[in-house]
């Protein structure tokens, strides 16, 4: 449920929100309202002055003289404000990084399971697009509170001209001018009400523009001549965005000429009113043109100020939304939660009456799911796509938490550590992985160049089956990583992006290692071989496999096969494939297109892949 918050209290937070990221940025808006508010009048009375002045023959020094100065003390002012702007300008930017940082650290330290969530991602794009570049929702809520002020002194500055000369004259611009702000407002709502329509052609324009700058997808667009899909597809919501504009326009046409209508009675009536006053001898000329101007300027600043009301409303809603991000509920606990054994001894890891859905409507992922795993054990998980296998770990890693049941390690329910401290005894490879565009020694050290054991680094990639690569480097381990990112970066296969993860992984020497197959980019043997050589690496550590490849793991102390988020078979490589049942059946059907493909040689000699099972079925 998004936050609620009424305009006062948005526009109360982002003050003190501004005293922390830039504690002069009110003072120069305020400084910037006030020359915008003594501009007009100066304005307003310097034609009166001059006109009072030759009216009552003041000789021309004089005259030149009071011109002189308030032509100085208007440039003056203009001189100040144009600063002031420039200083503001600067400093809204200032608070977009502000706000950035506290956007980014939620983002960074939010419970995983929020990451998870649509409605906590739809915010956190928001957030982001909120605080981010010229037109920010942050930058305009401060250009909209500078002329909210503005127009609220300038409204109450020409309303006391006004009244010296009749109150009537006061309530007829209110009124006509409210007219024109309702209708335009109309027009408005129209268009929030119809947002989402316009919205939706905008962003598959931005995915066609997205899509064809993306390297990734070059290859695929020039091979399967997806111009042509592409082309019609971006053409159709460019006519879609065009006939959108195509119904905003006719209705703002519309409004903008009853708003004209208006606006010439408005200002037409008052002028025939100003003229009468003056022939009737009620005012004198230098006062009609005083008049004149201020009536202009009223319904100017009282017009301005409705649609400043308008606009706050609107960037109201955007705070609320940013807000409801940043105060989005944490459950996982941290600095409270309970310390973990320092040692690097592992614990045992259970799983009680799990059970797991991602949405509440969803079905569940993980069903009355148990399993003990023993310190040091070598567990493989093994399965289809779809069964389960991944969402297993996450849990286990307290990436995410039960709907039912409770992960326990050392006997204790997870939820009861403290979250941060209980990620370290994980070292893990995962299929969703990110690397940082940083020196190879810093991404298997996590860390920067001045604290990296270099040797265990060099060790690490070894284990890894890297050191060969790096050691053909020009830089080494200090050679920068990501090509699109360094001028003299490097860039890396699939199978070296995953060998180096996996030097991440060693580095961490943490009690417990999860591979959630991490070697899908390599062939099978070479698979095979880093799983033999990862399995006596870890000796002593829990660690958990996950591959498609069921002979990989044949090493492992245990094997799991879970179907449809229930264990349907335990045991070693050699006990499950002697039950005949359906680990048997999948090893075998994977073994079969490799003795078909490679002329009758064993299944034993080839470590075959379960996705191709899949589609056996």
């Amino acid at each position: 449920m998004d936050r609620k918050y009424k305009i006062t209290q948005n526009l109360s937070y982002c003050l003190k929100e501004t005293a922390k990221g830039c504690r002069k940025l009110p003072y120069l808006c305020m400084g910037v309202v006030l020359a915008n508010c003594i501009i007009p009048i100066i304005t307003a009375f310097l034609p009166k002055v001059i006109i009072e002045e030759i009216e009552q023959g003041m000789g021309l020094k004089r005259l030149l003289i009071i011109t002189g100065t308030l032509a100085l003390g208007l440039a003056l002012a203009q001189t100040i404000q144009k600063y002031l702007e420039r200083l503001v300008y600067w400093n809204k930017f200032k608070m977009n990084t502000h706000f950035l940082r506290k956007v980014t650290k939620k983002a960074l330290t939010t419970d995983y399971r929020n990451q998870e969530n649509e409605h906590f991602r739809e915010l956190q794009t928001e957030s982001f697009s909120s605080c981010n570049g010229n037109f920010s929702g942050f930058i305009q809520t401060y250009d909209a509170i500078i002329m909210f002020f503005s127009n609220f002194l300038g409204f109450v500055a020409f309303a006391g001209i006004l009244f010296t000369l009749n109150v009537w004259v006061i309530l007829f611009l209110c009124f006509t001018t409210s007219v024109s702000f309702l209708l335009n407002r109309k027009v408005l709502k129209w268009a929030e009400k119809n947002m989402d329509e316009k919205t939706g052609y905008e962003h598959g324009m931005q995915y066609i523009i997205e899509t064809s700058n993306d390297t990734a997808a070059a290859k695929d667009i020039r091979l399967y001549n997806m111009k042509v899909w592409l082309d019609k597809r971006y053409n159709r919501y460019m006519e879609g965005l065009l006939r959108w504009y195509g119904r905003y326009t006719a209705k703002l046409f519309g409004v903008s000429a009853v708003d004209s209508g208006m606006s010439l009675i408005r200002e037409g009536v008052v002028y025939l009113y100003l003229l009468y006053l003056v022939f009737k001898g009620d005012i004198s000329v230098a006062e009609f043109v005083l008049y004149f101007n201020v009536v202009a300027g009223f319904s100017t600043w009282l017009g301005s100020l409705l649609g400043q009301i308008n606009v706050l409303g609107r960037l109201n809603i955007s705070m609320n939304r940013f807000r409801t991000y940043l105060e989005y509920p944490e459950v996982y606990k941290r600095e409270d939660g309970e310390d973990i054994r320092a040692d690097k001894n592992p614990r045992v890891i259970e799983l009680k009456n799990v059970s797991f859905r991602y949405s509440e409507d969803g079905d569940d992922i993980i069903k009355d799911f148990n399993l003990k795993i023993a310190p040091g054990e070598h567990l493989a998980v093994v399965g289809l796509n779809g069964a389960g296998k991944t969402t297993m770990v996450k849990l286990i890693m307290g990436l995410t938490e039960p709907g039912e049941g409770t992960v326990c390690y050392d006997g204790r329910d997870v939820r009861e550590y403290n979250r941060d401290k209980y990620y370290e005894i994980f070292g893990a490879v995962l299929q969703d992985h990110s690397i940082l565009p940083v020196t190879i020694s810093e991404i298997v050290a996590e860390n920067d160049g001045s604290s990296v054991d270099r040797q265990k680094v060099m060790e690490c990639l070894k284990a890894a089956g890297l050191k060969e690569k790096t050691d053909s480097l020009d830089k080494s381990i200090n050679s920068k990583y990501d090509k699109t990112f360094w001028d003299d970066g490097i860039s890396l296969s699939g199978g070296e992006q995953q060998k180096l993860l996996l030097a991440r992984a060693l580095y961490r020497n943490s009690p417990v290692v999860v591979l959630d197959e991490p070697t899908a980019a390599l062939d099978p043997i070479s698979e095979n071989r880093l799983y033999e050589t990862y399995n006596e690496m870890t000796k002593g550590k829990t660690t958990i496999f996950i591959s498609h490849r069921l002979a990989s793991t044949r090493f492992c102390n245990r094997i799991i096969l879970i179907e449809d988020g229930r264990i349907l078979e335990e045991g070693t490589h050699e006990e499950l494939l002697g039950k005949k049942g359906r680990y048997y059946e999948l090893y075998e059907t994977q073994a079969k297109y490799y003795r078909d493909g490679a002329g009758g040689i064993s299944s034993e000699e080839n470590i075959p892949d379960t996705s191709k099972a899949e589609n056996e079925r």
